[in-house]
């Protein structure tokens, strides 16, 4: 596998990995080593770890089983406890909707490779999932929709029903275990993946809250998200994305959502040899894979995501950049995943 980068994660993310494994045929000890991941990181929740190598872990454990929702089999007995200390801020936040703003916010301090987005639309508002490293991460993006459903259930003693959950990846040959876990409207080849909920019920109040203990918490919390120091680049990236499908994606734009003035902006990147330019290129290379491999949309679909007129100046740009037809990808692409995974000794 890749080297580790340095987003971490709560070795939480793999609470209740051994048993999963283990039912699906897999000896848990030698995928964590395959995944550069210590053993001990089943025992101590709180050591931190490298989320790159567990999104790894999570795709290639699916792989070598066969099991398409192995990520939702480790989210299903997941409690509100698992967590950590983002558990308590959002056990007292007054409403459903604080609690989404608030798990927003911090949790990169539970989990640094899952960012979550809360936007309205129109009556209706949708809890974004996406992963930061650039990539598929369909195992990932799935655990921590069925993580974030059952903090919520929890939160509103199991009334919170959302609409939908909306994934951008395919789906699976068998939606059981989707349906057990997640227990609504779930759609694939979506636009984003989200829990899609109405606007109105996330004021509701979450029951026993205590507001005062919450900002007490948070304070301490957003101590510790000071002593991080953003990524300018990173941040330039995670804009970048929303903008794309607008077709609206310029410099200016870019500028005014980060709160910054272009020139300020430019300055920021050119520190570690970027610029806005080459960041948008970069966004839509991994994009244009992660597009095609997870989903059927079609070319002119792909293109308008991406903020090309059209389908044909899309095309002549991803065959500059990978050498070859977005048709002749996807084609090369299927015929690598339906290839036999390797065997593992056991013993």
């Amino acid at each position: 596998m890749a080297a580790a980068g340095h987003i971490l994660t709560r070795a939480a993310s793999l609470t209740d990995y051994e048993p999963v494994a283990r039912a699906v045929g897999l000896d848990p000890f030698r995928m964590l080593r395959l995944a550069k991941i210590p053993a001990k990181a089943l025992d101590d929740p709180n050591l931190m770890i490298s989320a790159d190598s567990v999104g790894w872990l999570l795709e290639e454990s699916a792989r070598r089983s066969g099991e398409e929702a192995f990520g939702l089999l480790l989210s299903e007995k997941r409690s509100l406890a698992n967590l950590g200390v983002l558990a308590l801020v959002l056990r007292e936040e007054p409403t459903l909707r604080a609690a989404m703003l608030a798990s927003a916010r911090y949790l990169r301090l539970h989990n640094d490779g899952v960012q979550l987005r809360l936007e309205d639309a129109g009556n209706l508002a949708l809890l974004l999932v996406d992963f930061r490293r650039p990539g598929v991460w369909r195992q990932a993006v799935e655990q921590s929709a069925g993580i974030a459903l059952r903090a919520f259930k929890a939160l509103t003693q199991n009334t919170f029903r959302p609409v939908s959950i909306s994934f951008t990846h395919e789906a699976p040959s068998s939606l059981d275990v989707h349906r057990r876990v997640l227990g609504t409207n779930i759609e694939f080849s979506k636009e984003c993946n989200a829990i899609v909920c109405r606007g109105r019920e996330l004021d509701k109040p979450i029951p026993a809250a205590a507001p005062e203990l919450s900002r007490e918490l948070k304070r301490l919390l957003d101590v510790q998200l000071a002593s991080l120091e953003d990524d300018p680049n990173q941040q330039a990236r995670e804009v970048i994305k929303m903008l794309l499908p607008t077709g609206l994606c310029s410099v200016e734009r870019i500028s005014q959502h980060l709160g910054i003035n272009r020139r300020t902006l430019n300055r920021h990147l050119a520190r570690s040899g970027e610029s806005v330019t080459t960041i948008i290129h970069a966004v839509r290379l991994e994009l244009a894979e992660e597009y095609l491999a997870n989903s059927r949309r079609k070319l002119y679909e792909v293109a308008e995501l991406l903020g090309f007129s059209t389908a044909g100046d899309f095309s002549r740009w991803f065959r500059r950049g990978f050498g070859k037809t977005p048709s002749d990808w996807v084609a090369d692409h299927r015929q690598r995943i339906a290839a036999p995974a390797p065997r593992l000794d056991r013993g």
